[in-house]
């Protein structure tokens, strides 16, 4: 059975339409090279959310759990504990992120 761009947006609830996803990697050493591991991600930028939280931590946050995201469930790499780098600029305006479609991304 052949996954479907429909399939990826009712599976995955990504976008289809909207702005393409971009960017590239030159050759195999460029893409280990400018990797993070997801959990001194998860554990440098997002860590624990106090309830009283600002709106710049929560920004933060907000932009650090989508890269975890992108880095384990969208693009995950062969051990599943990396995310490049790469991803961060797309994160940057929350609002501009929304309407990329990560979906036909994550088919290709």
């Amino acid at each position: 059975m052949t996954k479907t761009l429909q399939d990826v947006a009712y599976q995955l609830g990504l976008r289809i339409d909207g702005d393409p996803v971009s960017g590239c990697i030159e050759n195999r050493q460029s893409q280990t090279k400018w990797t993070v591991k997801l959990t001194w991600f998860c554990n440098m930028v997002c860590g624990e959310l106090e309830q009283d939280a600002s709106e710049e931590r929560l920004m933060r946050y907000t932009k650090g759990y989508i890269m975890q995201l992108i880095g384990g469930i969208l693009f995950p790499d062969a051990s599943d504990s990396r995310v490049h780098i790469r991803w961060l600029p797309l994160v940057e305006d929350l609002e501009a992120c929304g309407r990329l479609s990560w979906g036909s991304a994550v088919l290709a």
